[in-house]
């Protein structure tokens, strides 16, 4: 689904999907969701150039809010599940499906009788929850460390809280901004390969003779970005309105735990040389550009397009990991106490490209649906089962009901299956090369909305 939408990538057997996005949120545009709030995900997230509530304003063109004339608050919940099946012929196959569900709500007022509209959000940006079961494929130093079957798993959070203004500064015309802090928490467990280690400080032995080393790996780390959001709305018609907002790039450094067991890559029994490290992860959350055009072309029709640049190419190069303090002596001769790791990404950026179309069936009663599409932003050459955010054809329909100063909006996204087969991986050990990973996902919405 996207909007809890995310990834996080951790080497070869588990390149964390930094999607901050759910596993459910992979859709269209990679780790975020298309859109934000039911009305907005009804019509493909085709949402820039009217978003005509507080959720959806706040959540992506702040300049929106210049045009609500009354106090208002939305309060809903995103959820959904996605499934997905990983083949590697003749050694492993699995499946995955996983779901999940959270809250989202904003309020919005103007000040007095100025031109001043001030609001309030709390929206799941990109979420993830990955839950593989597969058998790990031989690999590590040697090319025949294998643990088994294993249960994957990736949890991805990404969930801003932002403040907002924006002034009318005509009429026609409204501008807007916000600033948001970005709260993340990343969880992995699964089999991990080394990818490109370095010394951690002054002393510490160089270790890059055993990157593509195997290891088990838990790891479970938090913490805190901040980013801004600008945006402008443009009503030359009352029929007819264009929107154009701005994200900024979020840089976020996470600390946590490391804990694992290499064991079985070191020819010795599980539980042999199990080592506990504090982390540290640098996550980069990539900045977005959105523009689109809203028109009502008949009472009881609207038409909505948008077209969303996201810079993955910029933030998703690498994934910088850090580790330290460790307790174990074997471990620390081998490694280090301290040590870098840098996964590859190496992620491309993309359009996406929205529609939606609105019908008021009665002055109570609409209906809307949408379509969105963007190509997989994730190469072949670093793809593995758990940075699978490649669906690139989204299908929204929904259904709005309103009665005096109140509300409910549903919405519902079909994320059509999409398969992406790995030749030659670019990640060390070569675990998942001569590979595919095939995923589809399905996302639900439902927001109320109370009027002042």
């Amino acid at each position: 689904m996207k909007r809890n939408r995310y990834v996080i990538n951790l080497g070869q057997g588990a390149i964390w999907t930094v999607c901050l996005c759910f596993a459910f949120n992979a859709r269209a545009d990679g780790i975020y969701g298309n859109g934000v709030g039911a009305r907005s995900m009804a019509m493909g997230g085709a949402d820039v150039a009217y978003a005509a509530d507080p959720l959806g304003a706040m959540a992506v063109n702040p300049g929106a809010l210049g045009f609500l004339t009354a106090p208002e608050f939305n309060l809903g919940a995103i959820g959904g599940f996605a499934d997905g099946t990983f083949n590697k012929p003749g050694i492993s196959n699995g499946s995955t499906m996983a779901g999940g569900a959270l809250p989202e709500g904003a309020f919005a007022m103007p000040v007095g009788k100025s031109p001043v509209v001030v609001g309030i959000s709390f929206v799941p940006e990109s979420s993830q929850l990955v839950n593989w079961h597969y058998n790990d494929p031989p690999g590590g130093l040697g090319g025949a460390t294998s643990y088994g079957y294993q249960q994957d798993q990736s949890e991805i959070l990404a969930l801003r809280s932002a403040f907002g203004v924006a002034v009318k500064f005509t009429p026609e015309f409204s501008f807007g901004a916000s600033v948001g802090a970005v709260y993340n928490e990343n969880k992995l467990t699964t089999p991990y390969i080394f990818q490109n280690l370095s010394p951690g400080g002054p002393g510490q032995p160089a270790n890059s003779a055993l990157d593509g080393a195997k290891t088990l790996l838990s790891l479970h780390t938090s913490g805190y970005g901040w980013n801004g959001m600008a945006g402008m709305v443009w009503r030359p018609l009352p029929d007819l309105q264009f929107g154009l907002s701005y994200e900024s790039e979020t840089q976020i450094n996470s600390t946590g735990t490391a804990s694992g067991d290499p064991s079985l890559q070191l020819g010795l029994p599980m539980g042999t040389v199990p080592f506990h490290y504090d982390a540290a992860v640098k996550t980069v959350l990539p900045q977005q550009v959105k523009a689109g055009v809203s028109w009502q072309f008949h009472p009881q029709w609207r038409l909505a397009l948008q077209l969303d640049w996201i810079d993955y190419k910029d933030a998703f190069q690498t994934l910088p990991l850090s580790f330290s303090n460790g307790n174990n002596p074997t471990t620390n001769h081998a490694l280090g106490s301290s040590f870098n790791e840098a996964v590859p990404l190496n992620w491309q950026s993309e359009f996406v490209y929205r529609a939606g179309i609105e019908f008021n069936v009665t002055d109570n009663l609409v209906l809307r649906t949408g379509y969105a599409y963007g190509g997989s932003p994730v190469p072949n050459s670093t793809l593995t089962p758990m940075n699978a955010a490649i669906l690139e054809n989204t299908f929204t329909a929904g259904i709005g009901y309103h009665w005096d100063r109140y509300s409910v909006d549903f919405a519902y996204q079909y994320d059509l299956p999409a398969t992406q087969n790995i030749g030659t991986s670019g990640l060390l050990s070569g675990e998942y090369s001569n590979s595919s990973v095939k995923v589809s996902a399905q996302t639900f919405a439902l927001t109320t909305t109370m009027r002042f």
